[in-house]
């Protein structure tokens, strides 16, 4: 068994940079999950596997009416979910191919849990909850599309530059250069596809709306545009752990077709605002730069 690993070396960002993350507050004992899967040896690709498997039982769960158990278990897969990125970090093993899996493990899990919340409340007569399922699955994906678009801007300016951060992946050039078997690279290839299928689209319009909230359109510096904590802070909240927050909740309250409903309609308005935010923010930083500037380096910690 290892010993203790140093967990600063499973941090994407230095401790001067770093954001309060909101969507990890419902899984606040994570890293000590972190800990015990580093000393057992655990490696990253079979917590993200554990991640799909608990998703893909809480999918289960829910179709079946065994509400507790299912809300037991999404929160087991969020709390995989959240270890094997750091897993890969420790230990200097992550790769391609465990990258889109997660994701494309993510896509998978939440559409097929929230369609088996809509079936659960399909016998009782309420058909309409199917709609809400996939008006659900779109918007969280969309939310959380928004969130990884300029967290990993962030990342980019202020942390640690690697092969799995990418904010547009429809044009990563680094595929061929992957150091696989004939086998591995098919694979690679394959997931790759099926992730710009799921997601290409998503990143695309992300893009295009933060172009558009740029305003006068010449913002470029990465630090300036990426580098306030107070919306990185308010943008965690789009993340996936939010939303299987709100799903357990509502499971708790026997009631799990809320949960659908209310991502629909409450987290799509609150993405809205947190959009109106950003676009002030570039406002006001392209009428004023040189005092956001200095705004953003006491906020970031970084040289003005």
């Amino acid at each position: 068994m290892r010993k203790s690993p140093d967990l600063e070396q499973s941090e994407k960002l230095p401790p001067q940079y770093r954001y309060v993350n909101i969507s990890v507050f419902w899984i606040f004992y994570f890293r000590q999950v972190i800990k015990i899967l580093y000393r057992c040896r655990v490696p990253h690709e079979a917590a993200t596997a554990l991640s799909i498997l608990f998703g893909l039982i809480s999918a289960y769960c829910f179709s079946i009416g065994h509400i507790i158990l299912a809300a037991v278990a999404i929160h087991l897969k969020d709390v995989f979910d959240a270890s094997d990125g750091a897993l890969a970090r420790l230990t200097g093993r992550g790769h391609l191919i465990g990258r889109y899996l997660d994701s494309l493990g993510d896509f998978f899990v939440l559409s097929a849990t929230m369609i088996a919340i809509g079936s659960h409340a399909a016998p009782n007569g309420h058909t309409g909850y199917y709609l809400w399922a996939i008006v659900a699955i779109f918007s969280t994906f969309i939310q959380c599309s928004f969130f990884n678009f300029y967290q990993l801007g962030y990342v980019a300016a202020f942390g640690i530059d690697t092969l799995s951060s990418r904010q547009d992946e429809n044009s990563r050039d680094d595929v061929q250069r992957q150091s696989y078997s004939l086998f591995g690279k098919v694979i690679l290839k394959t997931l790759r596809l099926f992730y710009l299928i799921v997601y290409g689209w998503q990143d695309k319009l992300v893009l295009a709306v933060d172009n558009r909230l740029l305003s006068s359109g010449n913002i470029h510096e990465g630090r300036l545009r990426y580098g306030n904590h107070q919306l990185m802070i308010m943008q965690s909240a789009l993340c996936f752990g939010t939303h299987i927050f709100v799903i357990i909740l509502c499971a708790l309250l026997s009631r799990p077709q809320l949960a659908l409903i209310f991502i629909s309609i409450v987290m799509n308005l609150y993405l809205i605002f947190v959009l109106y935010l950003r676009k002030r923010y570039y406002q006001r930083l392209s009428s004023k730069p040189a005092v956001f500037a200095v705004a953003t380096a006491k906020q970031t910690g970084m040289e003005p």
